[in-house]
């Protein structure tokens, strides 16, 4: 009798047990449905444009605006903060360079705008062949608009490419594009330099934000004895950030340890406390270390790395899965030293601009850090070179994307904003007393 007591005690206690899981699971369930390596993600829900929605109006509203009225541009009487490079290749009658280009631009300051240099390069020997070429929202907005050196090697060349159209030829024409930018950023010597892609939307103070991550990657490189740092990352496929296969290995051998951990109190507390010895039996060891624990574990690895062990805030070192190259921000020494000749005389044509930049990254050793959360968001669904191409420009599960940002809160980000635009003019004031 004292047995069926016993193990009607157990099963009331797994039952009890069971109740707690589904509680726990029905609330990661509502919890972690934008983590895409959750069992729980919902694709429809977690890549609805929330905030990029927002951005996008506010965006299209100011380039109405600078289409009709002139607008602060960079101030050419010092050396601009940061050169912002966008290059823009005809999608075939769609464009999101007009949302890219109002989103960097819209709720900044005159004080901020002054410090940014705009180049915007549309990625066309006849650049009449892209959407936005001579509009006027265009004009106003960038403080430089430039075409290919006048070296008939290089036209002929990136001609021949753009009739090719294909991977390789995508690839090639790419990093001349970059060396076009590049070069561009660098005659008016910026202290760094950041290239974006033209289908991005950046957040409400993206630009004060960028500035604090630059001087905390200064200040962490310095750290780790070094000079200087390859780039700061300020966008990441949240996609990649998943329980990674490399990793497994790790997961198995703490799973297991947290398990043998959890006999081991158990068995301790069995033995050294009279009390426990009826309650802590073999068969309730056995319940609690061989189905309930690994049931747990297994749900924590099923609601996704994202949900459960998200990046704090901050700036990290990020070496691996830093996926893609739609906004980097390069000390300027970087891009003199390194980019330019890297992307001028290499002839490779077998990888893509960013898979080049990591391969010769991991070569030399250089520090990558990534801001958390991002800045910008990638919106693209139409590719420049007709990977993934859709007819609406919609996302599709294949387009890197990170699902945190559209949980941004325009208030919030508006008001520090505000709060770091305060802050900034006070300084000024008090050197100018």
């Amino acid at each position: 009798m004292l047995i069926n007591f016993h193990n009607r005690g157990i099963v009331s206690f797994f039952l009890g047990f069971l109740l707690c899981y589904a509680v726990v699971a029905a609330y990661l369930r509502s919890k972690c449905y934008r983590d895409p390596s959750s069992i729980f993600f919902r694709p429809e829900s977690a890549r609805v444009l929330t905030y990029s929605s927002f951005r996008k109006a506010q965006a299209q509203k100011f380039g109405e605006l600078a289409a009709s009225h002139a607008i602060a541009k960079w101030a050419n009487s010092t050396s601009p903060e940061l050169c912002v490079a966008v290059a823009s290749v005809s999608r075939h009658g769609f464009s999101y360079l007009k949302e890219t280009l109002g989103s960097i631009l819209e709720g900044l300051d005159d004080l901020e705008r002054q410090r940014i240099y705009l180049v915007v390069f549309l990625a066309h020997t006849n650049q009449s062949q892209h959407e936005d070429f001579r509009e006027p929202w265009l004009l106003n907005m960038a403080d430089n608009l430039p075409t290919y050196p006048d070296d008939a090697g290089i036209v002929d060349l990136v001609r021949q490419l753009e009739i090719d159209g294909n991977y390789e030829a995508h690839a090639r024409k790419q990093k001349i594009d970059y060396s076009v930018l590049l070069d561009e950023c660098a005659k008016v010597r910026p202290k760094y330099t950041m290239t974006l892609e033209d289908d991005v939307i950046a957040l409400d103070g993206w630009y004060h934000r960028a500035l604090n991550a630059l001087q905390t990657a200064t200040r962490k490189t310095r750290e780790l004895g070094r000079d200087s740092f390859l780039y700061l990352r300020v966008f990441y496929d949240g996609r990649l950030l998943g329980w990674n296969s490399e990793e497994w290995p790790l997961y198995v051998e703490l799973s297991v340890a947290l398990l043998i951990v959890e006999i081991v109190i158990l068995v301790v507390i069995r033995w050294r406390i009279t009390a426990m010895r009826k309650a802590l039996t073999l068969s309730v060891i056995l319940v609690l270390c061989g189905v309930c624990t690994p049931m747990l574990i297994g749900l924590f690895f099923a609601a996704g790395r994202n949900c459960m062990l998200p990046k704090p805030p901050g700036v990290h070192l990020m070496h691996q899965y830093g996926c893609c190259a739609q906004g980097l921000v390069f000390p300027q020494r970087q891009v003199v030293d390194h980019l330019l000749p890297l992307y001028r005389n290499t002839e490779d044509n077998h990888a893509a601009v960013d898979t080049f930049l990591e391969d010769w990254a991991n070569n030399h050793d250089s520090l990558r850090w990534a801001v958390t959360p991002v800045l910008i968001q990638h919106v693209g669904g139409k590719s420049s070179h007709g990977a993934g191409d859709q007819e609406s420009g919609s996302l599709t599960d294949d387009m890197p994307f990170d699902y945190s940002f559209e949980m941004n809160d325009p208030i919030k980000l508006a008001k520090e904003h505000k709060a770091w635009l305060a802050e900034i003019r006070e300084i000024n004031t008090k050197q100018f007393e």
